[in-house]
């Protein structure tokens, strides 16, 4: 086989991952171009609501609360990822969910007995949550004749999926809210959302407040490093070709709340792209990480470790390559903590100690 068409190949798989997950490369510039952040603002706003979070955290709560339970009698009304105003009339019963991030979030609030179906992508990859649900679609295609007869109150679905598709349920009257998460506030902003659509606000406030006090114990170690203290790191999303993510994608987010330095988003590059070995190479990060899922062939940091093409970068002669549980960094819900916990023992090991793979 060519390397054109391994090339080709791959990009068709990572594709299928991205998209799979959430994180469709083109709905990130969408939300970079609504937030129009730089990597430095980025920074200076993590800090911002870092602080914010440390210093308010009561008074914070108290409002969310307020905020979910202004109206117990009136509809529901929140605001999608992608800026859309969903509203239902009661609190969902049937629910059908199309995104596994989602999904994670509906369990965390308890909400589990309201789902009747979910993506087929769960299904066929045996998706533990998924288990004894039907798949009514995915990113190619929702099976409309399936979610017209089970007549759900609710599709909460990844902004990958087809827009066509999302239009034609909407014709029949069914609610559709599009899961758009580029960092952790938005983490934030979705459990209340997801909270509210189920009539479980009340969990979805004390979830937010927990996930918010263990973000803030791991950034309150770190924001203060200055920029030639952070070390450089290079998150491999795929080996061959080479893919990376950038500034406004969950992945840079949480780099920077581990406190490190992203050199694909240093460059100015936003989203999800592929990335020269060239550039790899000029930037020379000191860690590289990747995740166990997405690359399908490196399960350990063997594989980068042994890669010729990355003998020369720091990272590898200092063997710094750190494999994480992909789910917990590419999936953004209240488990990515777990995720951030990774990030931060593999970037800066003498703060938070010795690396670990979290299952």
């Amino acid at each position: 086989m060519s390397k054109r068409i391994v090339s080709v190949i791959g990009i068709i798989m990572i594709m299928i991952m991205v998209a799979s997950l959430g994180i469709l490369p083109g709905c990130k510039n969408e939300v970079a171009e609504t937030e129009e952040k730089s990597v430095e603002v980025q920074e200076e706003n993590v800090e911002e609501d870092s602080d914010e979070v440390d210093e308010n955290a009561e008074e914070a709560t108290a409002e969310t609360e307020e905020g979910v339970q202004e109206d117990p009698d009136g509809p529901i009304v929140v605001t999608d990822g992608l800026g859309n105003e969903v509203t239902l009339e009661k609190p969902a019963e049937k629910v059908i969910v199309f995104a596994p991030s989602s999904l994670e979030t509906v369990d965390a609030l308890g909400g589990m007995d309201k789902v009747i179906g979910v993506d087929n992508w769960s299904v066929d990859n045996n998706e533990p949550l998924a288990e004894g649900f039907e798949g009514f679609g995915d990113y190619q295609g929702f099976n409309m004749e399936k979610i017209v007869e089970v007549d759900p109150d609710l599709l909460i679905v990844l902004s990958g999926n087809p827009p066509e598709d999302i239009e034609r349920v909407k014709e029949y009257g069914i609610p559709v809210y599009t899961a758009e998460v580029a960092s952790l506030e938005y983490v934030y902003s979705e459990i209340i959302n997801i909270g509210k659509m189920l009539g479980l606000e009340d969990r979805a406030v004390q979830v937010n407040v927990e996930l918010k006090a263990q973000v803030e114990e791991i950034y309150s170690k770190v924001k203060d490093l200055g920029e030639d203290e952070k070390p450089k790191v290079f998150y491999m999303v795929f080996n061959d070709p080479l893919w990376s993510a950038g500034s406004s994608t969950f992945i840079d987010d949480l780099i920077v709340y581990a406190g490190g330095l992203n050199i694909v988003s240093a460059d100015g590059i936003e989203g999800y792209v592929e990335y020269s070995v060239e550039k790899l190479i000029e930037n020379n990060p000191d860690i590289i990480i990747a995740g166990d899922g997405g690359m399908y062939d490196a399960k350990t940091s063997d594989f980068i470790l042994k890669d010729e093409r990355f003998a020369s970068v720091a990272a590898v002669i200092n063997g710094d390559v750190y494999i994480v549980t992909e789910k917990y960094v590419v999936r953004p819900n209240q488990n990515s903590i777990i995720g951030l916990t990774m990030l931060a023992t593999a970037i800066n090991p003498d703060i938070f100690g010795d690396f670990e793979m979290i299952k």
